[in-house]
């Protein structure tokens, strides 16, 4: 076999690697064996140890792709015409992906510096950093609320979702989180009941009730071809 071939064939090799810690870390977390995810890979144990040593290396590989797309998903909303929009949509987004995935809602509740996850934490960091200031000078975020304070959310968030969803609207937890950082105003308090309404699983804002049919996912268009999109991509 030609050096080329064995080289292809060695990428083959880490990408199905990959795909499968993806799978098992999301569904066991980081107690899954090597053994179990090379099996899952169809390949030998010791195909896994020549691309990854160990399991905290393979671990920090999949951690890595997966925020390294979050913080992407970031980065491209940060100019985005409605920052208060841009911002809920974001941590509504990341949840919803996060909350069953056991490795990245563990690499989320951390610190990420811990996992060495190539300076990942502080992209993040920054990225959402950017999505909250702008929030911020719209005035669609409370002022008090740092980086750490939406990040300590999130993860709350995705716990709460997790428990909640087998009986539970989806995205409801996530929305009660984000009243959090709304600014306080005369209506919230004299209108508390509509913290109770249901909420866009996009951008957040509150949904009109149908009388009839189906409840509504999403505010309009524009939010459910947003949510399309990042199925499809995720």
């Amino acid at each position: 076999m030609s050096e080329r071939a064995l080289r292809a064939d060695a990428r083959r090799n880490r990408e199905r690697i990959l795909q499968a810690a993806f799978e098992a870390f999301a569904a066991d977390g980081r107690l899954v064996p090597l053994d179990d995810i090379a099996r899952r890979a169809g390949v030998g144990a010791g195909t896994v140890y020549r691309h990854f040593p160990t399991k905290e290396v393979l671990f920090q590989a999949v951690v890595s792709d997966r925020i390294e797309r979050i913080v992407d998903e970031a980065q491209a909303l940060v100019h985005a015409d409605d920052p208060g929009e841009a911002f809920y949509g974001f941590l509504m987004w990341v949840v919803e992906r996060a909350m069953f995935n056991h490795a990245l809602c563990d690499a989320l509740a951390a610190d990420l510096r811990t996992l060495d996850v190539q300076g990942m934490d502080e992209q993040f960091a920054s990225a959402l950093g950017g999505l909250l200031r702008r929030a911020q000078d719209a005035g669609a975020v409370r002022s008090d609320v740092d980086v750490h304070d939406v990040r300590a959310l999130m993860v709350g968030a995705m716990l709460m979702e997790r428990q909640r969803r087998p009986d539970g609207r989806p995205g409801r937890m996530t929305a009660l989180a984000c009243d959090a950082l709304r600014p306080v105003t005369k209506d919230d308090e004299t209108l508390p009941e509509s913290r109770n309404e249901r909420c866009c699983e996009v951008c957040g804002k509150p949904l009109t009730s149908a009388p009839t049919g189906r409840p509504a996912r999403f505010c309009g268009a524009a939010c459910r071809q947003k949510a399309h999109r990042r199925r499809k991509t995720g």
